[in-house]
């Protein structure tokens, strides 16, 4: 089953690899189907008739939208976002307080730009807040002003329900690129760097909970029923880390997309567990579990310990290998 996540994602890395009039089609799209959920209106003039530098608004908000998309990105890409910002913040203020267009009136101006795989340059010199300025005080007016890229976008569809999304999805027509699979991967590594991070703050002091802190299940014996003598001292040293991860999963996924996304990381373990329990056991099944994990990134040291922890955790709660009669 295809959560959130797996829809959001999607539509970002299809919006990744848009550009110009395509690009400012489907985020006009995106905007309708979430000024819909919020009983908003949004209009999006006709670009062939000229758009007069609103690309679309939002009117219970008076919020407009400008979108700028280039072809490709330039060395100039700062300087360029600075020209176009100018030259639509100048000329719709003009249709709305001279023209009286679109009742005449703007409370927020978002400037979407596709930075495509970058970061917004940075403005350490405040332009659009001096730009924005200088309109305030010729009309006098107050108004919001942003300059963003793809991350709003990404904000804005994390607002949407699982019906919502879907049907975006059938419009941008992203329904048949979503590899189930891939997101899989995908949320597996973005919870390895998320405890990793959490390792990492504890070897530097700043994490306080300690292995009394964590409950355990399973007993010693579990280790002994799966033929995991082995790699016993392993096992149970780890389990003396386990609190990190509960402290992880109990602070950082307080959020409903947060507890889906680590609900599908264990539920990607139990699968693997469950493929690969058909063909061995013991400690070579532990350690093709763990392999399997890592083998997605290029650069995997970093991610074996974080996925023992895992691994380990899961065991302990019992969902995988074979289980105690007593303790699970």
């Amino acid at each position: 089953m295809l959560d959130t996540y797996d829809y959001i994602e999607t539509i970002i890395t299809d919006l990744k690899g848009t550009t110009d009039i395509n690009f400012q089609v489907k985020v006009g799209e995106i905007l309708k189907v979430y000024c819909n959920s919020k009983n908003y209106t949004y209009e999006m003039p006709n670009s062939s008739g000229g758009d007069d530098k609103n690309d679309g608004w939002i009117i219970e908000l008076k919020r407009f939208y400008q979108i700028y998309s280039p072809q490709q990105l330039r060395g100039s890409l700062k300087q360029d976002i600075q020209k176009k910002f100018s030259e639509d913040l100048e000329k719709l203020l003009e249709l709305l307080y001279i023209d009286g267009k679109w009742d005449g009136e703007i409370k927020e101006f978002i400037f979407i730009v596709n930075t495509i795989d970058r970061n917004l340059p940075h403005d350490s010199e405040r332009y659009f807040q001096n730009e924005r300025n200088k309109y305030e005080a010729k009309y006098s007016i107050s108004f919001i002003a942003k300059v963003v890229n793809i991350d709003y976008i990404r904000e804005l569809l994390e607002e949407l329900g699982i019906h919502e999304l879907r049907k975006l999805s059938a419009r941008l027509k992203v329904n048949s690129i979503i590899d189930y699979n891939a997101m899989s991967s995908r949320l597996f590594y973005e919870f390895i760097d998320i405890l990793n991070e959490g390792i990492q703050n504890k070897f530097r002091g700043q994490i306080k909970t300690n292995s009394s802190d964590y409950n355990r299940l399973s007993s010693p014996s579990k280790i002994t029923l799966n033929k995991l003598n082995d790699i016993a001292d392993e096992i149970e040293d780890i389990m003396l880390e386990l609190h990190l991860l509960e402290e992880i999963v109990s602070t950082v996924y307080q959020d409903i997309n947060y507890i889906d996304k680590f609900e599908r990381v264990v539920s990607y373990i139990i699968q693997e567990y469950e493929d690969l329990s058909k063909e061995c056991n013991g400690v070579e099944l532990y350690n093709k579990i763990i392999q399997n994990l890592i083998a997605f990134g290029e650069y995997k040291r970093s991610f074996m310990f974080p996925a023992k922890i895992l691994v380990v955790y899961i065991f302990d709660k019992c969902d995988i290998f074979e289980k105690e009669k007593v303790s699970c």
